[in-house]
């Protein structure tokens, strides 16, 4: 049997090719890592945001109009108490609250607050901004993601 010295079956350019290729597919993978771990981070700060507005949403939903229950014996939504209760919620989680309550996963930096005394119904539109973790240091992409955050409460 004749044995082959020498020959690995490459030709003389392909040698190196798997030495090229495994640092290529360390970096792909370090990058696929990053964009899941933002990712990760983004959806988890968008469900803690929309329990966050929801608490809001509710306990401004519970602003009892005490002068028209007293004047007609109905109840209705109070809609400037609401809105109150729903700014000062928004003012603790934008950081505008006690220096020692901190929401470091996302930060609000618009909020709409609307009410309807008749449905006894308070929405809360925000945008929320999440910083990104590893994205910033990939050029070309921001350094946050922003979304939309909706939330609803109802006076029982």
């Amino acid at each position: 049997m004749q044995r082959l010295k020498g020959r690995s079956g490459l030709r003389g350019g392909e040698r190196a090719t798997s030495l090229v290729l495994a640092p290529a597919l360390v970096f792909v993978l370090l990058v696929l890592g990053a964009v899941a771990v933002d990712l990760s981070l983004a959806h988890t700060a968008r469900r803690s945001a929309y329990r966050s507005l929801t608490a809001a949403a509710d306990d401004a939903a519970a602003m009892v109009d005490a002068r028209e229950f007293q004047r007609s014996g109905e109840v209705r939504l109070d809609a400037d108490g609401a809105r109150r209760v729903a700014r000062a919620h928004l003012g603790l989680l934008g950081g505008a609250g006690p220096e020692e309550f901190e929401a470091p996963a996302f930060e609000i930096t618009e909020a709409e607050v609307t009410t309807d005394p008749n449905r006894g119904v308070v929405r809360i539109e925000a945008t929320v901004v999440v910083e990104r973790v590893f994205g910033s240091a990939v050029p070309g992409i921001d350094d946050s993601f922003s979304f939309p955050v909706v939330a609803t409460g109802r006076m029982l």
